[in-house]
């Protein structure tokens, strides 16, 4: 990895609490607030860190229909895609672009409050594309987990640290302040306080009242980052499996083991052409063909089908809905979300 120890250390700290102060994570490892101050800065300066963003229980939102598809495609010529992606990309429903190599091309999220506006999405893009479009495999998401980045201090998980999203009934009564604040901190999620209250127009100690309660009810879960792959030496893998038999204690067991392991950094449950994909972020090819392997031998009786995709570019990658995407231009330079 093209990071130092110390990099790594900070990193990590910040996966756990993306808004923990440079004084906080001294604390955490071992150094000074100034130390601290430099990495960070370097590693937003080097573009490791992409992006920091809230992790969002989109069902506690209001946004219950989470549906991604892959999609193969042909005759896609570099114009029209690049156009495609321009469109995606300014689309505030569309919060997940992962361009891939493997058994599809690209895994599209459309997020919405009802079936009615999904369907909307879904037929505009085939309007505009479904003639390049080949094959298309349906996942509904039922619920997110997010784990530790245990491998950056070579540690094993802990499963009682996940994050959630999705997979949840219960409703949270948001005001307008808590959905603009929700779309600033998607942005930016370590925008401060007196920024995001100078921006709305209230005071400080309301944003600091309103953030507690999204923290507390559980609509905030984490502040996440996105890493720029290439420049830290890592790989991004979506591995996609169809699962044969719903055995509790087994299905138990595979996530026991997916939560333990330090490389498996998003667990997701769901529906339709497969029931679970998780994300691996790992060092080398090598290493991703021995965890495969351990999980099919591991879980033989449990996988019908496994179709691994090395993720090449994510343009784009939250938890929620855009609702106010003229705060895009508050990101900072170095953010992916490029909405318009």
């Amino acid at each position: 990895m093209n990071v130092t120890e110390l990099d790594k250390k900070i990193l990590f700290q910040l996966d756990m609490d993306g808004r923990a102060s440079f004084s906080e994570i001294a604390r955490s490892i071992g150094s000074t607030p100034q130390v601290v101050k430099y990495h960070y800065e370097q590693l937003m300066g080097r573009g490791i860190i992409k992006h920091f963003w809230a992790y969002i229980d989109y069902d506690k939102a209001d946004y219950s229909f989470f549906w991604g598809y892959w999609f193969k495609f042909a005759g896609l010529t570099k114009v029209i895609e690049d156009e495609m992606y321009t469109r995606l990309n300014a689309d505030p429903n569309v919060p997940i672009i992962m361009r891939a190599d493997g058994y599809a091309d690209v895994q599209l999220a459309f997020i919405s409050k009802d079936i009615f506006n999904h369907n909307e999405m879904l037929q505009n893009f085939f309007t505009r594309y479904g003639q390049y479009v080949v094959s298309t495999d349906i996942f509904v998401g039922l619920g997110f987990i997010k784990f530790p980045r245990m491998y950056l201090v070579g540690e094993e998980n802990k499963p009682q640290t996940s994050a959630l999203s999705g997979g949840t009934t219960k409703k949270i009564r948001l005001t307008e302040i808590d959905r603009k604040m929700m779309s600033l901190l998607l942005i930016d999620g370590r925008m401060e306080f007196t920024k995001i209250a100078n921006i709305l127009g209230v005071s400080v100690g309301l944003v600091h009242k309103r953030y507690a309660k999204l923290r507390d009810t559980g609509v905030i879960t984490k502040i996440s980052f996105t890493i720029d792959y290439p420049k830290i030496g890592l790989l991004l893998y979506r591995v996609c499996f169809k699962i044969t038999q719903f055995d509790h204690k087994r299905i138990d067991d595979l996530y026991e083991f997916c939560s333990l392991h330090p490389n498996i950094i998003d667990y997701v449950k769901g529906m339709g052409s497969w029931e679970l994909l998780l994300d691996i972020e790992i060092e080398d090819r090598a290493s991703l063909r021995n965890l495969i392997r351990e999980l099919k031998t591991k879980f033989k009786d449990i996988f019908q089908r496994v179709e691994i995709n090395e993720i090449y570019q994510m343009d784009k990658f939250t938890q929620m809905a855009m609702e106010y995407p003229e705060m895009a231009k508050y990101a900072r330079p170095s953010s992916l979300i490029m909405y318009d």
